[in-house]
């Protein structure tokens, strides 16, 4: 059985110069370092083609990391408003590049202010979170690393969920058996080492998340790491009078002890509390590449100079390539009405 927080882990990393070579010879040019994780460097890079700026992830290839590479194969599959989209893998003998979409807007843990958002605006941004987490579950797909910190917003205010390094892939009715996360926010199964379905503990930490959103501090806040970690296999904690009833009952939910008690993520999306003035979350999203390219988009491509034929084998074929970065990186841009498209996309939901 494997232990692992992403609070802890520390990886050895090179000279920026060597990243912004390879990126470079790959039509990015590196702007600055605006993160550095347990497992990596992130850097944020314009795609020279589109003028994009784009998020840089750079995995070294360590045997620390090796759990950990598999997350770019995860990010391929993923295409859902409210998950940051992945455009390129660059590979090197000594690294992973994953290019992805910018979350212009900052981490949600910087946007909640002490006291908490407004019931209205925490009811949107938790509404999106749920929707990109059970549209993951969907697909066999859990986190397990779900925490403010891992959480986005865009240029437009709309959540993005990131950083897919502890996600896996499970089969109903399997087991996990790897205790990774981090530590404030471990399910108590995880707590307890006790084996678990992996869902269920990613609804725990949507539990966390929405009582952070309306008080502006987490649930379990013991003096000590253990009187923390008491509180959190006992479910003790408080919550302000100022959570109207409806959102209280749903934290309830959510932060129950049994995870075979606890609601789906379709199901906490059917929560009257959320839904309160809202069109109903859609739950079908575009595939995660295109079957018929968009003429719009190849049309831009051939003026930039890009060969039509490799284009469309490079998508076929999910290559994530150069290729296929631009293609997609200019379909984000139709999609927000950016770049050649400026002035082109519908309202955000």
């Amino acid at each position: 059985m494997d232990s692992q927080s992403s609070e802890t882990s520390v990886v050895s990393q090179e000279p920026s110069s060597c990243h912004e070579a390879v990126l470079r010879d790959h039509q990015y040019q590196v702007l600055r370092d605006i993160g550095c994780g347990g497992f990596g460097q992130v850097q944020l890079a314009r795609h020279c083609p589109t003028g994009a700026e784009v998020a840089v992830k750079v995995l070294p290839k360590t045997v620390q990391n090796l759990p950990f590479l598999s997350e770019p194969d995860t990010m391929r599959s993923l295409k859902h408003p409210h998950v940051i989209q992945l455009f390129e893998v660059v590979e090197t003998p000594q690294n992973i590049y994953m290019v992805m979409e910018h979350g212009g807007g900052g981490q949600l843990l910087d946007h909640v202010s002490e006291g908490g958002l407004q019931e209205k605006e925490a009811r949107r941004l938790f509404r999106q979170t749920v929707s990109a987490m059970g549209y993951c579950h969907d697909r066999g797909i859990v986190h397990r690393d779900l925490k403010p910190e891992n959480i986005v917003l865009d240029a437009r205010g709309q959540v993005k969920l990131i950083d897919f390094g502890f996600s896996t892939t499970v089969q109903p009715g399997k087991k996990l058996h790897e205790f990774w996360g981090t530590l404030s926010h471990f399910a108590p199964a995880i707590i307890l080492r006790q084996a678990y379905e992996g869902s269920p503990e990613d609804i725990w930490s949507l539990g966390l998340i929405l009582y952070f959103m309306l008080t502006g501090r987490c649930p379990f806040t013991g003096p000590t790491a253990k009187k923390m970690l008491r509180q959190m296999v006992q479910g003790a904690y408080c919550l302000p009078h100022r959570v109207s009833v409806a959102a209280q009952i749903l934290i309830l939910q959510i932060l129950t002890r049994d995870p075979r008690k606890r609601p789906t993520a379709r199901q906490i999306l059917q929560h009257p509390w959320l839904a309160q003035g809202e069109q109903p979350v859609p739950r079908v999203y575009g595939e995660a590449l295109p079957r018929h390219p968009d003429p719009k988009i190849l049309t831009v491509m051939f003026d930039m100079g890009y060969d039509l034929h490799k284009t469309c084998v490079s998508l076929a074929k999910r290559k994530f390539n150069a290729a296929m970065a631009t293609y997609l990186i200019l379909e984000h841009q139709k999609s927000q009405g950016a770049g050649v498209f400026q002035g082109t996309a519908a309202p955000p939901r």
